[in-house]
């Protein structure tokens, strides 16, 4: 069995790249269930966040790079988009380097905003819909939970995620760089969940007076608007409100774009002039790039947003070394216990290969000297069985051993796996499955 992870993230792929392999809390279902009907996945989770599109996945039955192709495939196919557009831009990892990776997600190690609060909850999230399709199972469940209080502990014992800076938060930060009197600006948000939220809090604390809300469900828009001491408007109606604000930020979870050139237009005539700034931190993208064709336009999206993230990064570099020495300790503690569970089955099937080899030899023996004593023969059996027990015996330890260090030896530079050595050595196979 192998541990495989692809996907691809901030770091490797583009907006436009990313947008089209992302999977709404609509399609995720389905989506797992296409993953796990790829031929020999065993288990699959898929953390879809806007930042990373990532397909975890147990395999047996075939190596770590055709099962790679077989989850890039998937990828393709049931996101109708050809390979050619993003194959370059993946990132494949196996074994310990899938879990490390995870470990590092969950952390906030690999974010766009280092350290930032709600990657643990869409690592969460992952799992979770995957428990509700089946397609977590024992392996992947443990990981994915390990990754979890992981995640936890590097928020505990370092000050990586202090301060809760987030997407929301640079994007304000962009806000404040385009006003030069931020606090009577009019802010539009379009949307209501948490990334809305979290944005249009910290609009409140840097003293922006007028919040105005939409979203698709309005009593959801008034209940963030008055939590924020803001203004709800009908969702059908944001263009209307787009003739008064300054700056419009957008975080909806809708599968297309909501806001076009045609549908801007005639807004600006209206507004005479007067600028308009556009943050879209959504993931697909809200607002269609085409609007950035338009006189006194200005449009941000998450990518936008990279320096600003810099910035922050820049004074927490001692935090993250620490936070990566806890990921690599996590690693090696999840690894012995991947090592010690795939172990077991192989001693056990060992055991039984050789007692059948033992059996079928003793039988053979049985049918060429009949005329031996019932006492005899007695001898010979515990002689063979002793035997066996001597041949047995250093894999067995040999195989418990490598749940406490990894599970390879032969050193760092050549280093053979010895689950998968007992395997072929004794032709063990069909625990592969």
């Amino acid at each position: 069995m192998h541990l495989v992870v692809v996907g691809l993230s901030h770091h490797e792929a583009p907006i436009e790249v990313r947008e089209r392999l992302t999977c709404t809390p609509h399609t995720l279902g389905a989506a797992l269930s296409h993953l796990a009907g790829c031929p020999g996945v065993r288990e699959a989770v898929i953390v879809s966040t806007c930042n990373r599109m990532e397909v975890y996945a147990t395999v047996a039955g075939c190596d770590t790079e055709t099962a790679s192709r077989a989850l890039t495939h998937h990828l393709a196919t049931f996101h109708q988009v050809p390979e050619a557009t993003f194959a370059s831009r993946l990132f494949h990892r196996v074994e310990g380097d899938a879990v490390s990776h995870l470990l590092r997600v969950a952390s906030g190690l690999d974010s766009l905003v280092m350290g930032e609060p709600q990657i643990l909850g869409q690592v969460r999230d992952a799992l979770r819909a995957a428990q509700e399709v089946q397609t977590s199972g024992p392996t992947l469940t443990k990981l994915f939970e390990h990754a979890l209080s992981t995640g936890k502990r590097v928020r505990t014992e370092t000050g990586l995620g202090h301060g809760g800076f987030s997407i929301g938060h640079a994007a304000v930060r962009l806000a404040q760089r385009i006003l030069d009197d931020f606090s009577r600006a009019r802010v539009l948000i379009l949307g209501a969940g948490k990334m809305s939220e979290l944005t249009a809090a910290y609009l409140k604390r840097n003293g922006v007076q007028f919040v105005v809300v939409a979203n698709r469900t309005y009593d959801r828009a008034v209940a963030l608007a008055e939590r924020l001491g803001g203004q709800a408007i009908q969702y059908d109606s944001f263009l209307e409100e787009m003739v008064r604000a300054d700056i419009v930020i957008s975080s909806t979870a809708a599968p297309h774009p909501i806001l076009r050139r045609e549908m801007l237009a005639p807004v600006m005539k209206k507004r005479r002039g007067k600028p308009l700034f556009l943050i879209d931190i959504a993931l697909p993208r809200d607002i269609d790039p085409d609007v950035n064709e338009l006189d006194n336009v200005y449009l941000r999206n998450i990518d936008d947003l990279q320096g600003i993230v810099e910035q922050q990064a820049q004074g927490r570099a001692g935090e993250a070394e620490a936070a990566e020495q806890i990921v690599v300790e996590e690693t090696g503690v999840f690894l012995k216990w991947l090592r010690g569970r795939e172990a077991a089955p192989v001693i056990a099937n060992l055991r039984s290969h050789l007692d059948a080899m033992t059996q079928a030899r003793l039988e053979i023996l049985r049918s060429k000297l009949p005329s031996i004593s019932e006492r005899d023969w007695q001898i010979i059996e515990t002689q063979m069985q002793a035997l066996t027990d001597q041949i047995a015996l250093q894999p067995t330890r040999t195989l418990k051993q490598s749940a406490t260090t990894g599970g390879l030896a032969g050193g760092d530079a050549g280093g053979y796996d010895l689950v998968e050595a007992t395997i072929e050595l004794f032709g063990l196979k069909e625990v592969r499955s």
